[in-house]
């Protein structure tokens, strides 16, 4: 008697898409934003990083791709407070956008 593999070996699994929540701008109220982050700290532990268009991106830690150090403000958990979420976000805004853009706008 031949050997049929079972269905759920036969199946593939399609790679999950992961995509990043925006969160705001490096550029906007940074208060606004680490409130937002923070409320999404109730579902799991998030990842925040900007990208060259100063746009603020979350995903679950592990979930989050890899990001270059310039660009990441940090891994928080569910103790995290709004104004250290805020503090970090300033951090990273000094270091990716220059203070003469940021005096321009």
């Amino acid at each position: 008697m031949p050997h049929l593999a079972h269905p759920s070996n036969t199946r593939r699994t399609s790679p999950r898409v992961i995509k990043a929540t925006l969160a705001g701008s490096l550029r906007g109220d940074l208060s606004a934003v680490a409130i937002k982050l923070q409320e999404a700290l109730h579902r799991s532990d998030i990842t925040v990083w900007a990208n060259a268009d100063s746009e603020i991106l979350f995903d679950r830690a592990e979930a989050s791709p890899q990001v270059a150090a310039e660009w990441l403000a940090g891994t928080y958990g569910v103790g995290a407070s709004a104004s250290d979420i805020e503090a970090d976000l300033l951090a990273l805004r000094h270091e990716c956008i220059p203070a003469a853009i940021l005096d321009q706008e």
